[in-house]
């Protein structure tokens, strides 16, 4: 009986989950559609050769996200790249009002951190909820981004396992390469 309990607990739950990211997917597409369409005419405005047009940064608020984020300022300055930063929220089963303030909140520390690090770097803020990894690899194909650059919390063994790793999602299905900084 309890095995039955469990069981249908957790088919409720991946059931919320997918219905909160299929929510975040379908808010989502009008700001990349918007974003892409700025990206392609400014890109048709001046056409110099770069390494790099297009940076994501991955933020998750930890020491290697701010690290990565020092790194991505780099690279977009030295290439006039545009760079854009992006943190997910997790995706839990909580309503959708509890969604927006918890985005709200991360978009205030996200806008926080940008302006104390990136100076007169121009960037954009992206701020969703959902799965980290399935987000940014969608963002990244939306916004046809050239690098992804991201911190990794170099965990191991067993915590990795249960944990899992953005990072290793995130360099698995990107279609353009993925600069992560390793954990200390």
């Amino acid at each position: 009986m309890v095995d039955e309990k469990d069981k249908l607990g957790e088919k409720l739950d991946a059931a919320a989950n997918a219905a909160t990211n299929q929510w975040a997917v379908r808010r989502d597409r009008a700001l990349l559609e918007r974003l892409r369409r700025e990206l392609d005419e400014r890109a048709a405005k001046e056409r110099k050769p770069r390494s790099f047009n297009r940076l994501l940064c991955a933020i998750d608020f930890e020491s290697n996200s701010l690290k990565a984020l020092a790194l991505a300022k780099q690279i977009a300055s030295e290439n006039d790249a545009a760079l854009y930063i992006i943190h997910v929220c997790p995706a839990v089963a909580i309503p959708l009002a509890t969604i927006s303030a918890a985005e709200d909140a991360a978009r205030g520390r996200l806008q926080g951190v940008a302006t104390r690090q990136l100076g007169t770097v121009p960037y954009e803020l992206l701020v969703t909820t959902g799965d980290a990894a399935e987000r940014v690899t969608t963002v990244q194909s939306a916004l046809g981004i050239d690098l992804i650059v991201m911190g990794t919390h170099g965990r191991r063994g067993i915590p990795r396992f249960f944990l899992g790793s953005v990072a290793d999602r995130v360099v698995r299905t990107a279609s353009c390469p993925v600069l992560t900084l390793r954990g200390e």
